[in-house]
């Protein structure tokens, strides 16, 4: 971590009773400024030797610092309903619900592999997954990230089948979609072509998300047009306050990707993916937190085993993505722009 010195001005002479607290403040900006962290996750104090040359004479300051500690980037809040696809063992959501940051009742949790196959790759899943259901976690397999009107079994005719599609999800709607470190798991050692499958996913994924959030909206607003037909409410004067707040819910879908850093994972784009296929931007991101996901265990999509180095020891960003009501679907002009950053 880089150096952030000090620099005095010589030719003023400030008090020295002034002086410990300025560079006290000094410190406690820079903690902040630059996220110095503690690896405790607590308020470390320690002690900085100052040089002064007040008086052309050198003197050793023992400034007392509390070292800046960033709270971890937790991308949702109990109040979200949350889907999470692509789930290994089911260990992160398992750790998000022992740690109160969701939900459980409020949260879908999802796997590509049926769940006697996730049973075969992962022993230990059976008590994480009867631990869930027994806390009220909505925990389905055969959920393909890439297709998930389909894996749903969710119609496209919300006029005939709208409250078939609410009844069969649980839910009229979902916040947040979260898929975290997306692989193919083919194992394609021509980096070109790994770097395309794993676009293709990406894509894929963003449309995916995109497709299930309108159907639910659709949905949502057609149970509400049928039970302002029966009730009358549909004779009178539109309700300008219901469509505004229908009109914020649509801008609040979110979509969450963690994604390990430096290559192949930076030539994936995300950002231009999510940009060009569904007109998304990057509402936040920050440093994906392993230590507040206590219990997670990132596998390979294929086995017990973990990756090539551990996870917990790699470092990984979690992006989140929002609707982007300035951009133009297909169009990217100039360098990509992050509205705002953790880090």
């Amino acid at each position: 971590m880089a150096k952030h010195p000090l620099k005095q001005n010589k030719s003023s002479k400030p008090r020295k009773g002034k002086l410990k607290s300025a560079l006290t403040r000094y410190y406690s900006d820079a903690n902040k400024k630059y996220g110095l962290l503690s690896r405790e996750g607590a308020e470390a104090k320690r002690k900085i030797p100052i040089k002064d040359d007040y008086k052309n004479n050198t003197h050793t300051i023992n400034a007392t610092i509390h070292t800046y500690t960033n709270k971890p980037f937790i991308p949702f809040a109990p109040t979200d309903h949350l889907l999470l696809v692509g789930e290994g063992d089911f260990s992160f959501t398992q750790s998000i619900v022992r740690a109160h940051y969701v939900n459980p009742s409020c949260t879908w949790a999802t796997s590509l592999d049926s769940e006697d196959d996730v049973y075969k790759k992962y022993p230990h899943a059976r008590d994480i997954i009867d631990s869930l259901r027994n806390s009220g976690v909505h925990v389905v397999f055969n959920i393909d990230a890439t297709q998930l009107i389909r894996s749903f079994k969710l119609s496209s005719n919300v006029r005939k089948h709208a409250n078939r599609n609410i009844t069969m999800l649980g839910t009229n709607h979902i916040d947040l979609i979260m898929f975290n470190f997306p692989h193919t798991g083919k194992g394609i050692k021509d980096v070109a072509r790994n770097i395309l499958f794993h676009q293709k996913l990406i894509h894929s994924f963003f449309k995916s998300c995109h497709e299930f959030f309108n159907l639910l909206d659709a949905s949502k607003l057609a149970t509400q047009k049928l039970l302002d037909e029966k009730t009358g409410v549909a004779l009178r004067e539109p309700d300008l306050g219901k469509v505004r707040a229908i009109q914020s819910e649509r801008s609040k879908k979110r979509i969450a990707l963690a994604l390990f850093e430096g290559e192949p994972y930076d030539s994936w784009q995300v950002k231009r993916l999510a940009r060009e296929s569904i007109n998304y931007k990057v509402e936040r991101s920050g440093r994906f937190a392993w230590e507040a996901f206590d219990g997670y265990h990132h596998r390979r999509t294929n086995s017990m085993k973990n990756t090539t180095k551990i996870a917990h020891e790699r470092n990984a960003r979690l992006y989140v993505f929002e609707k982007d009501a300035d951009a133009h679907i297909g169009h990217i002009s100039g360098q990509e722009r992050v509205e705002s950053d953790d880090e």
